[in-house]
């Protein structure tokens, strides 16, 4: 049994020649360390790395490898390191820095040129309804009013005042208007409908409203007035109306017109132009004080400077005056509307203000 085992021939173990299997060898060891590198390099997100890798492992082979065996154009990892990668600073935010306001106004005030409202400008004591209620022939004071919106609008009157104002004028003057803005219309009260200050609501904006008290007529009553500024160019001026007392009631003319005065200068000193609109029942004193003691001038001329020098004749009790960068051109004494309308002629005139600067959030 033994000598069969030890005589038995034995399967002949087909042998691979040392050569051919170094060269296995060496091949898979080439390819798995190119697969490990070109991984590294993918999950990094760093091509050039990945393309080293392959570079230094596979040399020849990494060269050709562009182009596949049917000369298909591969992808080039290599265009990867283009892509933005992440910045290896940190950011550490300061303390923001600002002009101090003082500054930052001087700016904006050195940037802007003076900006230039042109419109017209209307005076109108339209006799309120009391004052006839059938008496002196003329017509109710609601039919009238409708008269008076009737000439300002075809008299392309872009701003004005108004005095006289009953409640049921107003409602009419609104109704007949309405393309314009009234102000205080009937905010103030009773006596605050007397006087009305009113714009084109497509041309202007109001931007403040206010009102002093005064002395009219044996009465307290509101003296109205407003910040308006043009849509169009950013000029901006105020706007004031008044109603002296009448008759035989001269201390009361001149203390309203003290007030008148001191609230002209108060706006004044804004630095926006100022214009007063109103029947001051008055041809001459009126405009003498206000002139000397404002620098304003009258719609129709004259000044205040070394002097009262009066506009030429004829003079009415009613004024429009201007200042701090308003001027007039083309003033007018319209009578379409007395013993119709009103007792009192309808004054008209092309305004100019001019004012210098923008300020938002100025107050006199």
């Amino acid at each position: 049994m033994a000598k069969h085992l030890g005589t038995r021939r034995q399967p002949l173990l087909h042998t691979v020649p040392r050569g051919l299997a170094w060269s296995v060898g060496g091949f898979l060891g080439v390819a798995t360390l190119t697969v490990v590198a070109v991984a590294q390099g993918m999950a990094s997100g760093n091509a050039d790395r990945a393309a080293d890798a392959l570079s230094t492992t596979s040399g020849r082979t990494a060269q050709t490898a562009h182009h596949a065996p049917d000369g298909a154009q591969r992808v080039d990892v290599s265009r990867q390191s283009d892509r933005q990668q992440s910045s290896p600073y940190r950011v550490h935010h300061g303390t923001s820095l600002a002009l101090k306001p003082a500054a930052a106004l001087a700016r904006k005030i050195n940037a802007l040129s003076p900006a230039h409202s042109t419109f017209t400008i209307a005076q109108s004591n339209i006799l309120g309804s009391q004052h006839s209620a059938g008496r002196g022939g003329y017509g109710p004071g609601t039919s009238r009013a409708a008269i008076t919106a009737s000439l300002l609008i075809s008299r392309g009157v872009d701003v004005g005042g108004m005095q006289e104002v009953q409640s049921d004028q107003l409602g009419v003057l609104q109704s007949h208007m309405p393309s314009y803005s009234f102000w205080p219309a009937s905010s103030l009260g009773h006596n605050g409908e007397r006087l009305q200050v009113y714009w084109r609501s497509d041309r202007f904006t109001m931007e403040k409203s206010g009102s002093v008290t005064y002395t009219f007529a044996s009465q307290r009553i509101p003296l109205p007035y407003v910040l308006l500024r043009d849509r169009a160019t950013g000029a901006e001026f105020w706007m004031i109306t008044t109603h002296n007392s009448a008759g035989g009631l001269e201390a009361q003319r001149d203390a309203a017109t003290g007030v008148e005065i001191s609230l002209i200068n108060q706006l004044r000193a804004t630095g926006v132009p100022v214009i007063i609109t109103g029947d001051m029942n008055e041809h001459t004193e009126f405009f003498c004080r206000v002139a000397a003691s404002t620098g304003m001038v009258a719609a129709n001329g004259g000044s205040g400077a070394g002097g009262c020098h009066l506009p030429p004749p004829p003079l009415r009790v009613d004024w429009i005056m201007g200042g701090g960068g308003a001027s007039f051109s083309g003033y007018r004494q319209d009578a379409a509307g007395l013993h119709r309308a009103s007792d009192h002629y309808y004054l008209y005139s092309d305004a100019t203000a001019t004012s210098d600067w923008f300020a938002p959030g100025t107050t006199p």
